[in-house]
């Protein structure tokens, strides 16, 4: 009889593991039996099942805690419930809760084997989605390395589920790029994804933009608004930045989270929401955490999955691919064609450090199309004395001034930052950030 698939058995009744092992291996099934759930989450790697079959009521943890854990480890892999303690109510929270089946004891052998045929062929046919997604991913995140590759598959493994992601890495590296693949390659990519960037916004303005606001809910708040948190319901919710929130707003933040509602600014009554949440930074947070500028509870409830992006010059194998794939792009944007790249270009740009790596890369490729006369793109005049970006360049000698004047005016006013704000003419709030951005903020007085 050919293989039906490999079937995890968790039962703690000795008499009912060899009935059924013996009855679901001439139906075809290789059988691994298992106790108790405890047990059976330390050997699950192990035996790779295509499908768990196991009691509602076993010693120490119960079958709906394995449900639980198996949907978030491995939410590939069907699992199906039985119990002689069944009831409508207990087979509805199962199911709720993302059971594939569930059937009373005395078990039908033949029922049982026909659920369980439907199951491994289910968990074939997610297999293959992911798999489609994993294509889907890669042609979206560019590259050959080994550590891109592990990003595009722990993709492929999360998007389906709908746990929380925290997508760390430096400017530049693709970071709402990777928040996209995960939304587009999940169960809500028919939703919206809804993308906010935290720094972007005041601190003022940020509780509205998010949780939304009922009319004279504050001076100028001429209409009702709903905030991002609505209109992501359904979609994924991508906070950019995150490290930046106001640590005041934390709090709503992290309740919003766990209650699943929002109550916009004005009203007293809650708007559920039903969002996936995936949030990206270039900060330390765990340092923020140390230094009490971001909540330790709402960490831990952003960082479930993190996702490390790495710098473009820790993955350099990687620069000539992104090149291959961006410059038809840019190109055509123009609309001057490339008839070739000179292979020094290549080294020469393999060279690079990119401080602000992909985006970085991609500015300067563009820079080269639009200054290329005859199509040739060639390794600038000076190789490496390339003209910066414009406002790149602004922003650098920008915080070099902000810097230099900051550490000068703390001197001269001996580190009263009330001084120095009348003085200056830069508002308390605006100091302190600036204080901080520029790692000044420990020179100030006590």
């Amino acid at each position: 009889m050919s293989h039906q698939g490999r079937v995890f058995l968790v039962e703690d009744e000795p008499a009912a593991v060899r009935v059924t092992q013996l009855a679901l291996e001439r139906a075809g099934f290789e059988v691994v039996a298992c106790e108790d759930a405890s047990s059976a989450l330390r050997r699950f790697d192990e035996v790779h099942p295509d499908v768990v079959l196991a009691d509602y009521l076993l010693p120490g943890l119960s079958g709906l805690e394995l449900l639980r854990y198996v949907i978030r480890r491995a939410p590939d892999v069907p699992v199906v419930l039985i119990t002689g303690h069944g009831s409508e109510k207990l087979a509805v929270e199962a199911l709720k809760l993302g059971a594939y089946s569930y059937l009373p004891k005395p078990l039908d052998f033949e029922e049982l084997a026909l659920v369980l045929r439907r199951a491994v062929e289910l968990k074939r046919l997610r297999e293959e989605s992911r798999q489609a997604r994993l294509a889907s991913v890669t042609e979206e995140l560019v590259g050959r390395s080994q550590a891109l590759a592990q990003v595009r598959q722990l993709i492929a493994d999360i998007a389906p589920t709908e746990v929380t992601v925290l997508i760390l890495g430096e400017t530049g590296t693709g970071k709402e790029l990777v928040a996209r693949a995960i939304h587009r390659a999940s169960r809500r990519a028919r939703g919206r994804f809804v993308a906010v960037n935290c720094a972007a916004i005041p601190e003022t303005l940020l509780e509205a933009e998010l949780f939304g606001y009922v009319k004279g809910a504050f001076t100028g708040a001429e209409a009702r608004r709903e905030g991002k948190f609505v209109a992501a319901s359904g979609g994924t919710l991508f906070l950019d930045e995150v490290g930046e929130l106001p640590l005041s707003l934390q709090p709503k933040l992290l309740r919003a989270l766990e209650e699943k509602e929002v109550t916009p600014l004005g009203s007293d009554r809650p708007v559920a929401v039903d969002v996936r949440l995936v949030a990206a930074t270039n900060r330390d947070l765990e340092a923020l955490v140390k230094e009490g500028r971001f909540r330790p509870d709402l960490y831990f409830r952003l960082n479930v999955v993190p996702i490390h992006l790495p710098p473009l010059r820790e993955r350099r194998e990687d620069i000539e691919p992104l090149v291959q794939y961006l410059l038809p792009r840019i190109a055509a944007r123009h609309g001057k064609p490339i008839r070739d790249v000179q292979p020094e270009l290549y080294a020469w740009l393999s060279a690079q450090d990119w401080p602000g790596n992909v985006r970085e890369l991609e500015n300067t490729l563009e820079r080269l199309v639009v200054l290329s006369s005859d199509g040739v793109l060639r390794v600038p005049a000076g190789g490496g004395g390339l003209l910066h970006p414009f406002y790149e360049e602004k922003e650098r000698v920008l915080a070099a001034f902000e810097k230099e004047y900051l550490r000068q005016a703390l001197q001269m006013v001996q580190g009263n930052l009330a001084e120095l704000s009348r003085r200056s003419g830069i508002s308390p709030r605006h100091l302190y950030n600036l204080l901080r951005k520029h790692g000044l903020h420990q020179e100030k007085s006590e």
